[in-house]
């Protein structure tokens, strides 16, 4: 799916710095409010996404298992699904592409895990796929979108937006938000200890 482009760097993060107000803060801290849950449960979290969303997916777990941790409190359980290469082209080859995150997810996923779907587009048939299996076997599905949010934002309990047709800008945000929420998990979770210890 073609965006925009921008010509020149001031054009770029003008934009950039443009976009941010315009974020929904308060779905954020749902966003974290339900990894906290997943963390107090002992839940699962499963994040996936194609080309540049791939990459942003292992991103967001990397934070959410190590930036959030606190020492002596029990780790999230968040896993990426695009980091087995064999897994993805096999069920590519074998089953059609539009399987590739939501075979894994049904081998993997229990009712009231999380599925964290990252589309620029909103439209990619294997992230659908994945989030319509995901709602419909008991999983809270949180979607970070760009554009419109195409039919993704549909399928979404908690639906983030980057109102933009700029790919690059998109998945920058993306990025910016896995780092805010594995930020304010951590507090939580430092926050939950230092209670527990003044008691």
């Amino acid at each position: 799916m073609a965006g925009s482009i921008c010509r020149s760097a001031k054009s770029y993060f003008g934009l950039l710095n443009g976009l941010l107000p315009a974020i929904d803060t308060r779905r954020l801290e749902d966003f974290a409010r339900v990894l906290y849950e997943a963390l107090q449960t002992g839940r699962q979290v499963f994040v996936f996404g194609n080309g540049g969303s791939a990459l942003t997916a292992s991103h967001h777990v990397c934070e959410f298992v190590k930036t959030a941790a606190v020492s002596g409190h029990d780790r999230l359980r968040a896993y990426s699904l695009v980091e087995s290469i064999g897994l993805a082209t096999a069920v590519g080859n074998d089953l059609g592409y539009s399987e590739t995150f939501s075979y894994p997810l049904e081998a993997y996923a229990k009712p009231g895990d999380v599925a964290v779907a990252i589309s620029g587009s909103g439209n990619s048939p294997n992230v659908l796929r994945a989030c319509e299996w995901a709602r419909a076997n008991g999983l809270t599905v949180i979607a970070l979108t760009g554009f419109a949010g195409g039919e993704l934002k549909d399928l979404a309990d908690i639906h983030i937006n980057v109102p933009c047709d700029n790919f690059g800008l998109i998945e920058d945000i993306h990025l910016a938000i896995g780092h805010a929420v594995s930020q304010i998990l951590r507090t939580r979770v430092m926050e939950e200890t230092a209670a527990f210890t003044a008691h």
